[in-house]
């Protein structure tokens, strides 16, 4: 694939030369990917690498400044749930008698709570 500034995708779409856009998922963000003529290109950082976009709507507002119509999004495997309270057992505990004794009842009720 090759690299694509940001300037130089520009002058593709407004030359019409670009075929389609796809956003692809990752665990840190969407990357830009570009087909044009024969060739695909990613959309690079001012400083090298593919440029990520950490939110969805930051590439939105990109490709809607280039009057984009269609693109297509391809989501990335869902990364593993995090446990939400991990290890120490006595600490945790402590901390339910603390927050029972407040009058707030025991967070143990929470769904949150694995």
């Amino acid at each position: 694939m090759k690299a694509l500034s940001q300037a130089t995708l520009a002058e593709l779409a407004l030359a019409g030369a670009v075929r389609g856009y796809t956003l692809h998922g990752h665990a840190d963000g969407y990357v830009l990917s570009v087909q044009y003529g024969l060739s695909e290109g990613v959309l690079t950082a001012k400083r090298g690498g593919p440029r990520r976009f950490a939110r969805i709507e930051t590439a939105f507002a990109l490709l809607r400044d280039l009057r984009v119509a269609v693109v297509e999004v391809r989501l990335a495997p869902a990364p593993a749930p995090r446990p939400y309270r991990r290890g120490r057992p006595e600490a945790l505990a402590a901390l339910d008698r603390l927050h029972r004794d407040a009058g707030g009842g025991a967070p143990s009720s929470s769904p949150l709570r694995r």
